[in-house]
């Protein structure tokens, strides 16, 4: 099922069916796009996912996620973010692309800043500070402080939309 925000709202206020005039939140404009799938491993709020990709039909390959995993076999490439805690077999909206809140890792303890490029790492779930020796892809950008040692901690980023 597929939900889209792409259409950017440039007003901050609007007129309600009274005719008094309403702040309309900034969420609005975040361009953010969901889709829901269905959550083939408990899934929590923030976790990077991906597809199936070793499933037998091709129809179940793209329609339900796993935690992101590079230490996986096959590895599980990241496509979006979890918004919700899901347990197996229940429907979970994915950010695929747009602002969101992920799972990030404080770079080995010493913290990242705002535009940190990041990728999935051996630990199912969580993007790190993404490193030029991975061959995994860039999946989202880091839109607020990690600060040293604050371990996986739910932080708003940008998904880099590849799906």
């Amino acid at each position: 099922m597929a939900t889209s925000t792409l259409i950017q709202y440039l007003e901050t206020t609007a007129v309600n069916g009274l005719g008094v005039q309403v702040g309309v939140g900034i969420d609005t404009m975040n361009r953010s796009q969901i889709e829901t799938f269905i959550a083939k491993e408990t899934l929590a709020e923030g976790d990077f996912v991906a597809f199936d990709l070793a499933a037998a039909a091709n129809g179940d390959v793209t329609i339900g996620v796993f935690k992101a995993d590079g230490n996986s076999a096959p590895v599980r490439t990241p496509f979006g973010v979890a918004l919700s805690a899901a347990s197996t077999g229940e429907k979970v909206r994915v950010c695929i692309s747009g602002v969101c809140q992920a799972l990030v890792s404080d770079n080995g303890g010493a913290g990242s800043a705002v535009g940190t490029l990041l990728q999935i790492t051996n630990t199912a779930g969580v993007a790190d500070l993404a490193s030029a020796a991975s061959a995994q892809p860039v999946v989202a950008v880091l839109a607020e402080v990690v600060a040293p040692a604050a371990g996986t901690t739910l932080k708003r980023v940008v998904v880099r939309k590849s799906f």
